[in-house]
């Protein structure tokens, strides 16, 4: 009878003084909002949908905790459509609604780096989780914080594995010519100079391309060891199948995570996934509380497998309710003070923002190496999580049955 009578004097206020204020606003004490600015729609919707499917699977577990100190913590999506210009002003939306006291999210690095430079401009603290391009935390901001690795790291865990177990002399580089395509390929062809590892080829291609048979074509003219790629989805699939379809046979595809990670790449790739490496940020035997029990829940709630992008969504709630229950008040200032304190343990590992070389604000984290073997992703590397053995050098086209 309370809260009827308030919205009764609610509507009286409105009709009596042409207020604008809603019914809603005047509950708005009892949530805590976080905005979340994603690619929803667009070519990187196959990323965001795994990443909405995860920060919501975490904000229903949350609430069903306690919530943020007894409010309910409200998600605000806002689709960013895969460009960065409905981006900015998404997350300009975001930004001026004062009932939203942080951001989170973000897939694409080019959809993300003007995103986060209006942020800082506002003054709006943004714990990005999945947007990996180095410059996003080389800018010296002091409101933009990453829990994701950056491009730089993206690939150690393969550098590491082809450096002690397999010491290729040649490597050929392809990247997609976007931020974060730019950025990854750049940390590769230094690892690869620092270890005196020939590059024959570092090339950037337009990822809107659906003919990569000339660009494969002259990597097959070199014949490397390694074809090294930088892709999103529907280009990780073309390249993959269309190196079938000229018959290039390479000791080792890898792939730099992001298309060649998720399952998607495996239903539309078919037999010609099969032993592709790739990087990725996460798997479920990583040795971090709660992971094989996301990956379960993940699957019975949505019938499919998580990537690591789901994983690092599902985290990054986690991490940013951990910042909001810890804030010595609910404003964005006390919030950001708050994400710079973070310490937690999650499913994704150990979130804690630091500083190292270029980097601020930023988590430093291991990455893994998979492999294809009979239709699904497994851990080849390191051994402490692998689910199989490596398959190199892979068979030869003509020799698979």
């Amino acid at each position: 009878m309370k809260k009827i009578a308030i919205v009764l004097f609610a509507a009286f206020f409105m009709l009596s003084f042409g207020s604008t204020v809603s019914v809603q606003t005047l509950f708005a004490q009892d949530t805590v909002k976080i905005g979340v600015p994603n690619s929803l729609t667009g070519r990187h919707a196959p990323f965001g949908q795994h990443m909405k499917r995860a920060f919501d699977l975490a904000a229903e577990e949350i609430n069903a905790a306690g919530g943020i100190n007894g409010k309910k913590l409200v998600l605000v999506h806002e689709d960013d459509q895969s460009k960065p210009e409905i981006s900015i002003t998404v997350t300009q939306k975001l930004i001026q609604d004062p009932s939203i006291l942080m951001l989170t999210g973000q897939y694409s690095s080019s959809d993300t780096y003007p995103a986060a430079a209006l942020a800082e401009k506002a003054k709006m603290p943004f714990m990005i989780s999945t947007a990996a391009a180095d410059n996003i935390t080389q800018s010296g901001w002091k409101y933009i914080f990453r829990m994701a690795q950056p491009a730089t790291d993206f690939d150690t865990g393969i550098q590491e594995w082809l450096l002690k177990d397999i010491k290729p002399k040649s490597v050929v580089m392809i990247y997609e010519n976007s931020l974060f395509g730019t950025s990854t390929a750049k940390a590769m062809k230094k690892w690869a100079d620092d270890n005196k590892i020939a590059v024959p080829i570092f090339e950037a291609y337009d990822a809107t391309s659906v003919d990569f048979k000339p660009l494969l074509l002259k990597l097959k003219a070199v014949n490397p060891d390694v074809v090294y790629a930088v892709s999103y989805l529907m280009d990780a699939t073309l390249i993959a199948r269309q190196m079938k379809e000229i018959d290039f046979n390479v000791k080792a595809f890898c792939g730099s995570a992001a298309g060649y990670s998720i399952p998607e790449f495996l239903t539309g790739t078919g037999d010609a996934a099969e032993y592709v490496y790739a990087s990725t940020m996460w798997e479920k035997t990583v040795p971090y509380p709660g992971a094989k029990e996301f990956e379960e829940k993940y699957q019975k709630k949505y019938n499919m497998k998580p990537p690591y992008h789901a994983a690092q969504a599902y985290a990054s709630a986690y991490v940013c309710a951990d910042i909001l229950k810890r804030a010595k008040s609910l404003t964005r200032e006390a919030v950001t003070e708050s994400m710079a304190q973070t310490d937690l343990m999650t499913i994704y590992g150990r979130v804690k923002f630091g500083s190292y070389g270029d980097f601020t604000h930023q988590c430093k984290l291991p990455t893994l190496v998979l492999q294809v073997q009979k239709k699904n992703f497994e851990v080849v590397y390191p051994t402490s999580a692998a689910t199989a053995k490596w398959v190199y050098p892979v068979p030869k086209w003509n020799d698979r049955k």
